[in-house]
């Protein structure tokens, strides 16, 4: 990040608002990145160019904003209090060169060939790591579910353009089956689903989605009786900071409404101003551009949301702040679904914010818990939660506190899966940032944690 001279400059209209919360942003390419001239009403304009289009990128950038302009910085990381909890790091760093950001999205499974774990490889050329150990301690990469040039021919593919997310390993009857997050083609987000012979493949895939739509987050669960059941999570959150943006662009007056504190306003209004360009830009780099937004909106919720619900124009954003976890029969081949789909959780907590996600199902003494990550992934925020239900469908009663939250050694617990540990008794597996990290592609690390089931509910032991 440095300051940049002036520059010819495409124009965008001033956002009237009151004088000291209003913002003119104007952009053009440069290179790789972006130039920005960034005028508060009645001051100087600032000029600033961002060497790329990622995460990091644009928290320098607000880190400057926030200097220069008084407005809120992006994921502002703070060391969270209390003791440290019983979880156990299995994997720390990277094992393999295709691997880019560690462990994030782990689902571990355990066969008669010991244990497989995958995970998570955003935007990297070699799809889905796969990793294997005989006891939990010694881990070695096995290749990857879709190597580079064997990517399922529907998704997208290529650095900042692909997201190949969140992919879990189940079997089902004499199969295993890879259920996976892709972004389309046409940059929507759905799930598809491979099988193979053997954890270490190779998977054909299906050759199209299994669910599209704005979709992530898939999970299979196979039931005692053998039917499998898929649960998957709406990827509303990636809606509404945009639409909040371009309402208070509409409406400047809604900023004071729904935030106290000048820094949030700030960061409002800079958004509004933003808006026209930020909805030019691929998804991810939106979410980047609205990150600010987001994070005053999670300081503020419950204000924010009843302030939406009374302003009379925001019925479709405050719908995309409910991410809710669906659930459907899986036909015996996994090629369809049957029925129809059953919303089986919501973001309803205070704790989860504006979403849950990374749904994962196991059957203990005779009920089924379901667990799941919510609030803002990037942040400290995020946390483990669970629910509970006597059919694989709900209903859900939820464990109105976090499972597991930040400690002062690992940050934003998240996207939990469950199997059996050496000594049969359930494991929790989840990955977590290292202290002031966190972010796309940030390294996340693979924790675990043993956990008990008992009449009222499950704790980490």
């Amino acid at each position: 990040m440095h300051r940049i001279g002036a520059c010819s400059w495409p124009r965008l209209p001033y956002l009237l608002m009151p004088m000291s919360e209003a913002f003119k942003v104007e952009a053009r390419p440069e290179g790789d990145g972006t130039c920005f001239a960034v005028t508060i009403l009645g001051g100087e304009t600032q000029y600033y160019s961002l060497p790329g289009p990622g995460q990091e990128d644009y928290r320098a950038f607000y880190q400057e904003l926030a200097r220069d302009f008084g407005m809120r910085e992006a994921e502002v990381f703070s060391p969270p209090d209390g003791r440290e909890p019983a979880w156990r790091p299995l994997l720390t760093e990277n094992l393999s060169s295709g691997m880019i950001s560690g462990y994030g999205d782990p689902a571990v499974l355990k066969t008669e060939e010991g244990y497989f774990l995958t995970v998570t490889s955003n935007d990297a050329p070699d799809a889905f790591p796969i990793l294997h150990s005989q006891d939990l301690e010694n881990w070695e990469p096995a290749g990857f579910a879709f190597p580079a040039g064997k990517t399922p021919k529907w998704a997208a593919t290529g650095l900042l353009v692909s997201d190949f997310w969140a992919p879990e390993m189940a079997r089902v009857g004499n199969e295993y089956w890879l259920t996976y997050t892709a972004r389309e083609k046409s940059g929507a987000l759905a799930i598809g689903l491979a099988k193979a012979d053997n954890p270490l493949g190779p998977w054909e895939d299906l050759g199209r989605p299994l669910i599209t739509g704005g979709v992530i987050d898939a999970h299979i669960f196979v039931d005692v009786d053998s039917v499998p059941y898929l649960f998957w999570k709406e990827d509303k959150n990636g809606i509404w900071p945009i639409k909040l943006a371009a309402l208070m662009r509409e409406r400047p007056e809604l900023i004071s409404a729904l935030f106290d504190a000048a820094e949030d306003r700030r960061a409002a209004a800079f958004a509004a101003a933003v808006e026209p360009w930020a909805s030019t830009r691929r998804q991810m780099e939106r979410f980047f551009l609205m990150q600010p937004l987001i994070d005053a909106v999670l300081a503020s919720w419950s204000k924010v949301r009843r302030v939406l619900e009374e302003c009379g124009e925001a019925d479709t954003i405050i719908e995309a702040m409910c991410t809710p976890i669906r659930a459907q029969r899986l036909a015996p081949d996994g090629a369809s679904l049957i029925g129809e789909p059953t919303i089986v959780l919501a973001n309803d907590l205070d704790w989860e914010g504006h979403l849950i996600e990374g749904p994962f199902v196991t059957r203990q003494r005779g009920r089924y818990w379901l667990f799941y990550a919510g609030n803002d992934f990037c942040t400290p925020d995020y946390g483990i939660g669970v629910a509970v239900a006597d059919h694989p469908l709900g209903p859900y009663e939820k464990q109105p506190e976090p499972l597991l939250k930040s400690s002062r050694s690992w940050w934003g617990p998240g996207h939990p899966s469950v199997a059996p540990g050496l000594d049969g008794a359930p494991q929790l597996f989840f990955h977590a940032y290292f202290p002031s990290t966190g972010g796309y592609n940030a390294f996340r690390a693979l924790l675990t944690a043993k956990l008990r089931f008992g009449d009222m509910g499950v704790e980490i032991v």
